[in-house]
């Protein structure tokens, strides 16, 4: 039987002088080959975490990840290896790759990467990212990670803390949000939300708003209080990331994406679980969906 590995990658771009899309191509001397920087996932490492790892080691960038763009998979002669890819906009450069591993680093246009790719399979990753929207900015909701079971707390409910799960997940969290470059954060005022992010938050070294109009008693009363709140957010021009509550974020999403004509299905999300939004002001372009760095 075939073992299958798990890796992930990006595709590096940028726009040059003249406005055009560049994309960044590594050469790997021990195979003699041009493709994105990707790489296997560590034990116990998320394959975004693994795909924002593996693409500052071979080329030294500080990225912004915006779209997933799927996975590929190829026979590597022992074993198949899958690799999810995403969508990397280059920010700037911050360190040196490992000459051994990356002696080359070169930006092409569209075609000429195309033209250059070694793999076919790296070669559909790359049309995919082709019909994907540049501009668009990033919100993220996050659900807060696992808090005590409601039947084993005895106090009020917004202050429900995270049990030895969630404290986990919100640790582990940092690695996963970390690659989109988050400038803003925005909480409900109950306390499983605000222990989610507290590790990412300072991590980042970022201040944060706590509101009552993203938590469960106020949606329960005004739920059009709560979808204004998140709705105003999609006007920053930075990537913003909210932690609330089910059922709140997924009924906000599909309300707001059905009402784009688009279809969310199973829109619950699981502690620690978020629904990426890319959007252009208010205008939803594509919605991804990233898993919880440990299972609840």
């Amino acid at each position: 039987m075939i073992s299958e590995i798990q890796a992930a990658g990006a595709v590096v771009w940028r726009r040059n002088e003249a406005g055009l899309i560049e994309i960044a191509l590594i050469h790997r001397p021990d195979h003699d080959d041009w493709s994105f920087p990707k790489g296997k996932q560590e034990d116990g490492e998320s394959p975004i975490a693994c795909a924002y790892r593996e693409t500052l080691e071979e080329t030294g960038f500080e990225v912004r990840f915006k779209e997933f763009l799927g996975d590929i998979t190829y026979n590597t002669g022992t074993s198949q290896k899958r690799v999810k890819y995403w969508s990397a906009k280059f920010i700037q450069q911050v360190s040196t790759p490992n000459t051994t591993e990356v002696d080359e680093i070169s930006w092409k246009g569209v075609k000429e990467a195309s033209d250059v790719l070694t793999r076919n399979s790296d070669k559909e990753i790359l049309s995919k990212f082709e019909s994907t929207e540049k501009d668009s900015q990033t919100l993220i909701l996050l659900r807060h990670a696992k808090a005590i079971a409601r039947e084993e707390w005895q106090g009020e409910d917004l202050d429900r803390p995270l049990g030895i799960t969630g404290e986990q997940q919100a640790r582990r969290l940092i690695s996963n949000l970390s690659p989109f470059g988050v400038k803003e954060i925005h909480s409900s005022s109950a306390v499983r939300c605000y222990e989610t992010i507290n590790p990412f938050a300072r991590a980042l070294q970022l201040d944060y708003f706590f509101t009552d109009s993203l938590t469960e008693y106020v949606y329960s009363k005004n739920p059009t209080r709560t979808f204004k709140y998140i709705d105003r957010l999609l006007e920053n021009s930075h990537p913003t990331l909210i932690c609330g509550h089910n059922p709140i974020l997924p009924e906000y999403l599909s309300d707001k994406y059905s009402r784009q004509g688009f279809d969310i299905s199973e829109a619950a999300l699981k502690p620690g679980e978020a629904w990426v939004v890319h959007h252009i002001g208010k205008e939803v372009i594509s919605v991804d969906h990233l898993s919880s760095p440990v299972v609840s």
